[in-house]
């Protein structure tokens, strides 16, 4: 059985591929803490609650929940942005 390894994806482009969303990164590599450079994308949805519930159920070692910004803005980042 093949196994697939998720890649690294820069969080710049997380974020023009996914606007307005809640994300959830493994392996997240930061430049320093908060500065976010990118991760292993692992889900994202709109509801922050989705988000949380899917990494209670997958468990990733070393994860961030993170927003991507856009209708929302910037008062969710201040709120919401922290590392599991």
């Amino acid at each position: 059985m093949a196994t697939t390894k998720k890649k690294y994806t820069s969080w710049e482009t997380i974020q023009k591929e996914h606007p307005d969303r809640f994300v959830l990164l493994a392996d997240p590599v930061f430049d320093p803490r908060p500065h976010l450079k990118g991760g292993v994308l692992l889900y994202k949805h709109k509801s922050r609650n989705k988000v949380i519930e899917k990494s209670l159920e997958l468990k990733p070692h070393y994860s961030t929940l993170e927003y991507t910004g856009g209708v929302r803005g910037d008062r969710i980042n201040e709120l919401y942005s922290f590392v599991l």
